[in-house]
């Protein structure tokens, strides 16, 4: 559905603009990263290169995520800009030899065609941190969620009777 071929497109024009609006089920991300539940904005602007086509894309949307710290479900904005260089699949013959600049590379695995929400998507799971946090100082789970409430109590009691042992030991000594 929001396939492009890019070969018909630059027999018509020297450079594509096109602005879309993907659905969470265009989309398609893996459940457990994380899930879409508003559509996703993406702009493109595609120009003819030498050995493929150069990309831009803004990427706008949301993803709900888990936090790892506290397990809450928070929400995620995702704004990316992007320039990919877009190649054919080189045959068994042919290597590329890539340059530093090109490490933004994404290979077409059918010739002259690119699918958007695919590029999408891969933005999207490169947006998402490996250890999602709800917030910077996300405290964690409440102690009480855990049942380590009676423990702490228990602890801090400890603390504070520690001084105890020494008042009993000098009232002892004062004793003798």
């Amino acid at each position: 559905m929001f396939t492009l071929n890019l070969k018909e497109i630059f027999k018509i024009s020297d450079r594509f603009k096109g602005s879309y609006t993907l659905q969470p089920s265009d989309i398609k991300l893996p459940p457990e990263i994380g899930e879409i539940k508003k559509p996703f904005k993406v702009n493109v602007e595609i120009t003819k290169d030498k050995e493929g086509y150069r990309l831009r894309m803004n990427v706008e949307g949301s993803v709900e995520l888990e936090c790892s710290r506290c397990l809450e479900i928070f929400e995620k904005e995702v704004s990316q800009n992007k320039t990919k260089f877009l190649q054919n699949v080189p045959n068994e013959e042919g290597v590329f030899m890539l340059k530093p600049k090109d490490l933004e590379v994404t290979f077409m695995e059918e010739p002259d065609i690119v699918d958007i929400a695919e590029l999408v998507r891969e933005e999207i799971i490169l947006s998402i941190p490996m250890k999602p946090l709800c917030s910077p100082n996300c405290r964690g789970i409440p102690e009480y969620e855990l049942g380590f409430e009676e423990e702490r109590k228990e602890k801090e009691h400890k603390k504070q009777s520690s001084f105890a042992i020494l008042k009993d030991l000098l009232a002892k000594k004062g004793g003798k």
